[in-house]
């Protein structure tokens, strides 16, 4: 795609003289660090508590970028440190924690978006797909990373599709109307360098075909959303059963809703979501999250389950085709968020993993303490 390459490239140019904003028209900086100490107590590979952090530099141009109204630029270099919990101690699949990655220093985000008129904007650079699709935002409370962007997407291409913890060039052309809006993106196939995790510099670009989304969301009433949305790689992937090569695509379907009550005095809001990705080539081939959660801007309590379920070709694959208990893995989360400062976040969480790594170990029982610290750009 000779058409996306010379346009993300451009984009980069443009973004490397930006600064940043502090609102939607001067500059700005801030730094966030989000740390969580989380241990598991009971079952899983072993017990053990680790520290994990993300620190953050997030840098804004501001609008107005080049003396085009209501254009801007975005970066965000990050620090990640005390990865490897769910994959060393949990053992589970879908991941306990979502600042849980391989240590590294970064850009994770290095963006230009600007209005193209009629309700239409345009975002070119490295992008966090998950910034515009599939976004949980009532699941966002939680620290499981199936709430986040869900496991039938995230574990799709060959290192991800580009989230966290390491994203790829692409392009978003999004149309937004009052009552809904309507996502097209296409994205480098390939996030950085499956081979070296702990690299700086993101990789090479354009060696592996693109990966398509598309997203509709509409207004549903007072107070609810449904997202519609859909994901394919140009490139054909090997296939899990070795039968040669299969396409990868999927497909979900969220709604969100508040229920009771408003952001003052305190509202109790809830959100479903289920996705379905082709078997052949993703493990996961099913779907299905979803909780509540009460609360305010500075406190909130959730709870909140994530399944997600092996596909056929995964499961002769794995050989666990004799343990019927061995096709799927659930997490139950409880927590709770309290802003002690504007700067200051604390959040008790404790998940329960049943069948991690599909059954591969024993249950586990996580406890852990997320805190977030912020300086500069407020929320």
């Amino acid at each position: 795609m000779p058409w996306l390459k010379s346009l993300i490239c451009g984009a980069a140019v443009l973004l490397a003289p930006a600064a940043v904003r502090a609102d939607e028209h001067k500059p700005s900086a801030a730094i966030r660090y989000t740390t969580d100490i989380i241990g598991n107590v009971a079952g899983g590979e072993r017990r053990d508590t680790h520290w994990i952090g993300r620190l953050d530099l997030d840098l804004d141009s501001g609008t107005g970028l080049l003396g085009i109204d209501g254009a801007h630029a975005h970066a965000d270099i990050f620090l990640l440190h005390g990865g490897g919990f769910s994959d060393r101690v949990v053992g589970d699949a879908q991941v306990v924690s979502n600042v849980d990655a391989p240590h590294a220093i970064r850009p994770f985000e290095a963006w230009v978006e600007a209005p193209l008129g009629g309700g239409v904007r345009a975002k070119a650079g490295l992008v966090d797909l998950n910034s515009e699709f599939d976004l949980q935002s009532v699941g966002a409370l939680f620290l499981n990373s199936s709430f986040g962007i869900a496991p039938d997407y995230s574990q799709s291409g060959l290192n991800g599709p580009s989230i966290f913890p390491i994203t790829s060039p692409g392009l978003v052309v999004a149309v937004e109307r009052p009552r809904w809006t309507l996502r097209v993106a296409a994205f480098d196939a390939i996030s950085g360098d499956p081979d070296h995790p702990h690299r700086t510099l993101p990789g090479p670009f354009f060696r592996s075909g693109a990966l398509l989304a598309v997203e509709g969301d509409v207004k549903v009433g007072v107070g609810g959303e449904l997202q519609v949305g859909a994901w394919y790689y140009t490139d054909r992937f090997e296939r899990l059963d070795d039968l040669g090569k299969g396409r990868s695509a999927g497909a979900y379907v969220q709604y969100e809703q508040t229920l009771l009550g408003n952001d003052k005095s305190g509202a109790l809001r809830g959100w479903v979501r289920a996705g379905r990705a082709t078997s052949d080539v993703n493990q996961i081939g099913v779907y299905a999250g979803g909780g509540l959660t009460w609360g305010t801007k500075d406190r909130n309590y959730g709870i909140a389950i994530a399944h997600a379920r092996l596909g056929d070709p995964a499961l002769r694959a794995f050989a666990l085709a004799l343990t019927p208990r061995g096709r799927s893995e659930t997490t139950l989360e409880l927590t709770a968020r309290r802003r002690l400062a504007h700067w200051v976040v604390v959040q008790p969480d404790v998940q329960y993993v049943r069948h991690p790594s599909w059954g591969a170990v024993p249950d586990a029982l996580v406890v852990g303490l997320r805190l977030h610290f912020r300086a500069g750009k407020t929320d």
